[in-house]
């Protein structure tokens, strides 16, 4: 029971932090935008005693409108391991020849060659493959045991528009979230902070199938064969559904990690900064970052819209059902019935519950998501 009045403690003070990261509360002080003659220098900060955020504010706050990418109705989840039908377009697959994609998708409008691969192109979608030659050399005896040529025929298909849709429904266009209920937890998921862009990796093997996530949508799609890589079948999501804890790297965001100390990105720029005597919170796009005042070591980490992404690609306004098929079973699920709307949170711990990772929960949509040391150790 103490426990649990501990727990419920914990996620109601976490929660709220959460919901109110668009407006927590800071006593006495004004939170002032940050202009860019103020970037990096402090000059838009403000220094009061901070206050938790309220009932009100919490109830108030709303997960981020997904504009177009909500235009498109949820896919029914999948989460599958891959298989070889994974990496064919409309008939044609890794390792077929140019022959075999011309005959399905008409005579290719551009060709070009280079010094190892030659690359056919029709509208929407590009194939690649090594040239004969290198293929004919690659049978030699006598060649390094690092010489590994990835494949025959083609080895690499990239879609970035077009009809063509992939075994499992999705194209150039479809969402970021029906991405992971049709394919699952990704095996990576990497950050182009630069370019705004997300890169969802999924691996079979010597096989690797890619989405390139730009503004919540895929901009492109890329199914390749790949060098010497250990066999093997996707990482699954049993460990956590068994009961055991969540990897370290789930509880970074934005390439931050918790209990390190904070270091801005030097190609990124904050968009608004709180601050009292003991804490400052620096806000970013899509995500924000809680740290002690004076030794800078980060507390927390947080998602503020969906901008930003998680190290399983969920996001604000993902359904609960996504949730379940990328985290799988939470190690502890709270329930805070005291506003209009009930909320719900599911509770992740890392191995030795030294950080939590808290998803809540309004009207089975994804509402906040941060990542923190534990406030109960």
């Amino acid at each position: 029971m103490k426990n649990t009045v501990k727990m419920a403690v914990m996620a109601a003070l976490l929660s709220g932090f959460i919901f109110s990261a668009g407006s927590l509360a800071v006593a006495g002080a004004d939170l002032a935008p940050a202009s860019r003659a103020g970037q990096g220098t402090g000059a838009a900060l403000s220094l009061g005693s901070a206050s938790p955020a309220g009932k009100d504010a919490a109830s108030t706050a709303k997960a981020p409108e997904k504009k177009d990418a909500e235009k498109e109705a949820l896919l029914p989840v999948d989460g599958s391991p891959l298989k070889d039908a994974d990496f064919s377009l409309d008939s044609v697959k890794l390792g077929d020849s140019m022959a075999r994609a011309e005959k399905a998708w008409g005579k290719a409008e551009t060709i070009s060659h280079s010094s190892t691969k030659d690359t056919y192109g029709w509208e929407g979608v590009e194939a690649s493959g090594y040239i004969s030659l290198l293929q004919l050399y690659s049978h030699r005896k006598d060649l390094p045991r690092d010489f590994d040529l990835p494949g025959k025929g083609i080895t690499e298909i990239t879609v970035d528009g077009g009809k063509f849709t992939t075994n499992r429904g999705i194209h150039a266009g479809s969402s970021r979230e029906n991405v992971l209920r049709r394919y699952g937890r990704p095996s990576q998921v990497l950050w182009d902070g630069e370019n705004k862009e997300f890169y969802m990796l999924y691996e079979m093997g010597k096989k690797e199938l890619s989405f390139v996530i730009e503004k919540d949508r895929v901009s492109r799609i890329s199914m390749r064969a790949v060098g010497k890589k250990e066999n093997g079948v996707p990482k699954s999501y049993e460990d956590v559904k068994s009961g055991s804890f969540l990897p370290e790297r789930d509880f970074h965001i934005a390439g931050y990690e918790l209990g390190k100390q904070f270091e801005s990105h030097n190609f990124e720029e904050w968009e608004k900064k709180m601050a009292n005597p003991r804490e400052e919170i620096w806000y970013y796009s899509g995500y924000a970052v809680r740290l002690t005042a004076k030794s800078c070591i980060i507390s927390a980490l947080f998602l503020t819209d969906n901008r930003m992404v998680t190290p399983r690609g969920l996001t604000l306004g993902d359904d609960v059902a996504t949730v379940d098929l990328v985290y799988g079973k939470p190690h502890r699920i709270e329930m805070d019935v005291s506003g209009s709307e009930p909320k719900t949170s599911y509770i992740y711990f890392s191995k030795g519950k030294s950080h939590v990772l808290i998803i809540n929960f309004v009207k089975n949509k994804v509402e906040g998501i941060v990542s923190a040391v534990n406030p109960t150790r």
